[in-house]
């Protein structure tokens, strides 16, 4: 896994993107598998549980919550809250 140590947690949901596609941040294939389904599907975080998230992804809750930690997030709800707060954005825009 190419991260720093402490990765700053992104701003917004571009930010996050932004981070895969410059290659600043490389992670192991099933963090990878949950990142991807989070910026492709962000209501399923947002809504979702760590189990379910998990589930739709074939890997287990602590993968999950891994990623969320990676990112620089202090845990999975922080991580639903930062999408939660990005589908509203997108929905009054």
């Amino acid at each position: 896994m190419k991260t720093n140590e402490a990765t700053r947690r992104p701003g917004d949901v571009t930010e996050l993107r932004g981070m895969f596609a410059s290659k600043d941040l490389t992670l192991p294939r099933q963090l990878e598998r949950v990142a991807r389904m989070a910026l492709a599907k962000p209501d399923l975080v947002a809504f979702g549980s760590a189990r379910s998230v998990a589930t739709a992804c074939s890997v287990s809750p602590t993968t999950v919550t891994r990623l969320a930690t990676v990112l620089g997030f202090d845990n999975f709800r922080d991580f639903k809250t930062f999408f939660r707060q990005h589908l509203k954005r997108v929905s009054h825009s």
